[in-house]
């Protein structure tokens, strides 16, 4: 789209209970993902290919991450004159039945809408992994009848869980309310579910307009149920992606989409496809291979340190193994270090764990170990981790 014509918010305050303690510390769009990327590089990244240049981003309670991450997002040609990148911190948990809190609530919405001067506004979330085409988006958009445009992809209903956000499809295809899973009663192609992607396209007078409703009604209601009612009222208009697509919101959904970076066609198809993805450079040095180690089928980022093996993983930066250490089927996280002669098979080890030496952690593909950020394991401790004889 021409400069100016679109802005973007994006809500990070998403439900994270379901992959703690990986959350704890950070909201679920400044998690780590195949190697080098945060969650929230992709609809940025998405937002840059459509020329979009105002984005407000809502944090949850702690937003250290996030700004540190995006800075003044040049990474994604947002640094610029008019527009930008806009944080508004602390939305999560606060009594907004408090009517100071509750016009602050939607003031910070409305007052970045009219700036914007944008004609359409697009909504998005984190925790669905793609590589979207907004401009496909809004020509669609502009093609359909309603004022709002949900997003979709067709996933088989094994995929699904019964709480998973789907859009409940009518026989002309369009949206006519966003529901779970296990309430779908629509149309259904071949047994697959529209399983919903958490992004809605709206005229910004329209979103303008919503927003001035809500905040005058007698019942609080935040920005996502006020989308989802409008898709209610307004039969929305429904864009199928066909693309690669990972919900991360679970810890095995973390686990199984990192994982299937290891996979050619997957990487290929999300990180290198007619949008490349863009994160925050670091410049450092190239990782280190000694003569003894030995690594297959893996990502690994820059400054690592490899003495020992690695097998079918994703390492993050500064990871290092030292000697006869093993880490298979596993997500090492940066600054890692992993003692000599360990063992780490099915786990994800957070940002700054320590693991002592002669050490094995082993979990399952179903119920991978987590070890939280800066933890430090150097003993057996019964949890699934135990002391080589």
């Amino acid at each position: 789209m021409r400069k100016g014509d679109l802005a973007a918010i994006i809500d990070l305050n998403e439900k994270d209970d379901q992959i703690q303690p990986l959350t704890a510390a950070r909201p679920i769009g400044t998690l780590s993902f195949a190697g080098r990327y945060r969650l929230i590089d992709f609809p940025l990244s998405s937002l840059d290919h459509a020329n979009v240049r105002s984005v407000a981003i809502f944090l949850p309670k702690s937003g250290r991450s996030v700004t540190d991450h995006i800075r003044s997002g040049s990474t994604w040609n947002m640094d610029q004159i008019t527009g930008g990148v806009f944080t508004y911190p602390y939305m999560a948990g606060r009594d907004y039945e408090d009517p100071q809190l509750r016009a602050r609530y939607f003031d910070d919405y409305l007052q970045f809408l009219r700036k914007s001067s944008a004609q359409y506004t697009i909504i998005m979330g984190t925790q669905n992994v793609a590589n979207v085409d907004i401009d496909a988006i809004v020509a669609y958009h502009q093609a359909g009848e309603s004022p709002v445009t949900a997003v979709y992809k067709n996933l088989p209903e094994a995929a699904m869980q019964p709480e998973d956000l789907t859009l409940d499809m009518t026989e002309l295809g369009t949206a006519s309310s966003v529901v779970p899973a296990a309430e779908n009663r629509g149309h259904l192609k071949e047994g697959k579910i529209p399983a919903f992607m958490d992004i809605y396209l709206i005229g910004t007078i329209d979103l303008i307009d919503l927003l001035t409703d809500a905040s005058e009604a007698p019942t609080f209601k935040r920005l996502p149920q006020i989308m989802r009612e409008a898709v209610l009222q307004n039969n929305a208009n429904a864009f199928e992606y066909t693309g690669f697509l990972a919900k991360l919101n679970t810890i095995k959904r973390y686990f199984d989409a990192n994982m299937s970076m290891l996979e050619d066609q997957n990487y290929q198809a999300l990180l290198y496809s007619a949008n490349s993805i863009e994160t925050k450079n670091k410049n450092e040095i190239p990782t280190f291979f000694s003569t003894e180690s030995h690594v297959a089928n893996s990502l690994l980022g820059t400054g690592d340190f490899i003495e020992g093996e690695v097998n079918h993983s994703i390492l993050f930066r500064n990871v290092h193994i030292h000697r006869d250490a093993l880490v298979d089927h596993s997500i090492v996280m940066q600054g890692t270090k992993i003692g000599t002669g360990s063992s780490v098979k099915y786990a994800i080890l957070d940002k700054g764990v320590i693991i002592g030496p002669n050490l094995a952690l082993e979990g399952t593909p179903e119920e991978p170990l987590v070890f939280a950020k800066n933890q430090k394991v150097f003993q057996p401790d019964g949890q699934g981790v135990t002391a080589r004889a």
